[in-house]
């Protein structure tokens, strides 16, 4: 029985180490947000100029939206259409995932500013949620959100990739608030369920990966 109780202890002493290194390694990343890089812009579309990384590869792009794969892991930028309009408009809402993962989950959470390659300042909000040891990540400036999907360490690398872009792309909010203000309803819920249903690689819904399935009493 004292065997049993020490390998329970050391199992789960080992998951609060890990997950105490994974806080310590995207601290890490995130220790640079404030610092100013000359990044060169590669990539252009109608609503944002952005840089891409020569080891990340853009799998298609639209003119808010534009899907990337760093290895094995996968992630979506997209132009915050609401952050904008709001930002104009309706200067006290807050930066928030809007409910859409489950709080449980979450590991990381991080909200500070970063400087761009123009050199202007933006808040952000950077939050990691664990499902059997894969990740999902979600980064929200005022202009940009990514949702990011990685497993293991490569959220590590994929959290870097997310920052480095951010502070490299440029938005025309002019042209995004002359194209989407006068919208009374975007339906941003179902468009986030898409992109998570384009990057992700299970089988099924995205609900359904989001749903703990230890609850439910099935198996993963």
């Amino acid at each position: 029985m004292k065997k049993i109780i020490i390998f329970l202890l050391v199992i789960l002493l080992s998951g609060c180490m890990a997950r105490g290194d994974l806080k310590g390694e995207l601290d890490a990343v995130f220790s640079s947000d404030g610092e100013a890089q000359t990044i060169r812009r590669n990539n252009y579309s109608k609503f944002v100029d952005y840089y891409v990384p020569s080891d990340t590869g853009e799998l298609e792009g639209t003119k808010l939206s534009s899907n990337f794969v760093y290895n094995e892991s996968h992630f979506v930028m997209d132009v915050n259409v609401s952050g904008i309009i709001n930002d104009r408009y309706y200067k006290n809402v807050r930066l928030t995932d809007e409910g859409f993962f489950d709080d449980s989950k979450k590991v990381y959470t991080r909200q500070s500013t970063y400087i761009d390659s123009d050199g202007d300042s933006h808040e952000y909000i950077y939050e990691v949620y664990e499902y059997d040891n894969r990740y999902l990540s979600y980064f929200a400036s005022k202009e940009l959100v990514f949702y990011g999907y990685a497993t293991g360490s490569d959220i590590v690398n994929l959290s870097s990739r997310i920052l480095l872009m951010a502070k490299g792309a440029s938005v025309r909010e002019n042209d995004v608030i002359a194209s989407y203000s006068s919208r009374n309803e975007i339906d941003y819920e179902k468009k986030q369920i898409n992109l998570f249903e384009t990057i992700m690689p299970v089988n099924g819904n995205v609900n359904d990966f989001l749903i703990d399935r230890e609850d439910t009493g099935t198996s993963q």
